[in-house]
């Protein structure tokens, strides 16, 4: 199998439909928790959802490690790095998914 078909393109960027659905249960889990405690307090549920959501932002920043590796190549001699990086010098960053 190509490394190129284990990902699904969303929002014009890869990512590992295993991850993208792990993070959605977090986030959705955390909110829906932090909304029922809303609930039961007789607290503001805006706050406590926005809190909720925050925390499940948190959660999935600590399980899903990025996959991206970022390169910075610069092809040609030049002491300028602003053109040694722009990509009609022959320079740039690429991305990758690995």
């Amino acid at each position: 199998m190509d490394d190129q078909d284990q990902y699904i393109e969303v929002w014009n960027d890869l990512v590992s439909p295993r991850d993208l659905t792990w993070s959605l249960v977090a986030c959705g889990g955390a909110t829906a928790v932090a909304l029922i405690l809303a609930t039961v307090l007789s607290g503001n549920l805006f706050g406590w959802g926005l809190a909720g959501s925050v925390a499940g932002f948190i959660i999935c920043a600590v399980i899903v490690a990025p996959k991206r590796t970022v390169r910075i190549v610069a092809t040609d001699e030049s002491s300028d790095p602003a053109s040694a990086a722009s990509p009609a010098a022959g320079g740039g960053v690429t991305r990758s998914a690995s």
